[in-house]
C-alpha cells in the first residue's frame, strides 16, 4: 500500500513509499517529496525557495545525500511521518456507547450502519468492534455489549448479514499488522488498510 510518493534519481528504498525518477508520473492524491535541490530548480526554477521546503499543499522538496546528506535524513523521517499521521485522515470515527449515549442517538447510528450499500467489518483481540463504511468508521467495545446483556454473536451476525459485508479475519490482518504498527496501532483503521490495500 502507498501512502507518499518519493521522486528520486537514487534508488531508495522505503516501503509503502512509491518512487519515481520524474515528477510527471506521480499520483498527485498522495504527498510527494522530490530528493535534490539541483532536481527541484530543473522542475520548478524560481517557483522554489531554498529556505521554504513546501512548493504546494502536498508538494515537498529535500537536499540529496550528496548535497547535505544530515537535512535529507530528518526530511526523510518527517515526510514519511506525515504521511502516516495523515493516513485515513478524510475518515470520520463514532463510537458507539450503549451505556452513556442517548437510545435516539444509538437508533440514528444502527440506522446508518443498517443503510450502508457496503462495509468491512474487523473484530478485534481487545473485543472491539470496527465497521468501516463511507468513510466513517463505527466503533463497538463488544464487551460493554456484553455487559448489558446483548450478546457478542448476535452483534457479529448482524454485521455479517449487512449488504455486501466484508468481516476481516486474523488471516488477512496479518498481512498488514506491519503496517498498522506504522500507524500507531490505530486498529480502527484495519478496515480501511484491507480495502485501499487490496488485502481481499
Amino acid at each position: 500500500m502507498n501512502i507518499g510518493n518519493i521522486v528520486s534519481s537514487s534508488k531508495i528504498n522505503e516501503d509503502n513509499f512509491k518512487l519515481f525518477d520524474e515528477i510527471e508520473s506521480v499520483d498527485n492524491s498522495l504527498p510527494t517529496l522530490i530528493v535534490g535541490w539541483n532536481k527541484t530548480k530543473e522542475m520548478f526554477g524560481d517557483k522554489v525557495s531554498i529556505l521554504n521546503k513546501q512548493i504546494s499543499d502536498n508538494l515537498y522538496w529535500t537536499f540529496s545525500t550528496t548535497e547535505r546528506r544530515v537535512e535529507y535524513d530528518d526530511d526523510i523521517i518527517t515526510f514519511k511521518q506525515e504521511c502516516y499521521n495523515n493516513f485515513g485522515s478524510e475518515l470520520s470515527y463514532v463510537y458507539i456507547d450503549p451505556i452513556h449515549d442517548k437510545p435516539k442517538k444509538i437508533k440514528k447510528i444502527l440506522k446508518k450502519i443498517y443503510s450502508l450499500s457496503e462495509s468491512i467489518s474487523y473484530f478485534t483481540d481487545k473485543n472491539m468492534l470496527y465497521i468501516l463504511g463511507e468513510n466513517i468508521v463505527f466503533g463497538v467495545n463488544l464487551e460493554v455489549t456484553e455487559f448489558i446483556g446483548i450478546s457478542t454473536n448476535s452483534i457479529i451476525t448482524r454485521v455479517v448479514n449487512l449488504r455486501n459485508s466484508v468481516l476481516i479475519d486474523n488471516e488477512i490482518f496479518n498481512k498488514c499488522k506491519e503496517f498498522i504498527k506504522k500507524l500507531d496501532n490505530e486498529y480502527k483503521l484495519v478496515p480501511y488498510v484491507v480495502k485501499y490495500g487490496k488485502y481481499y
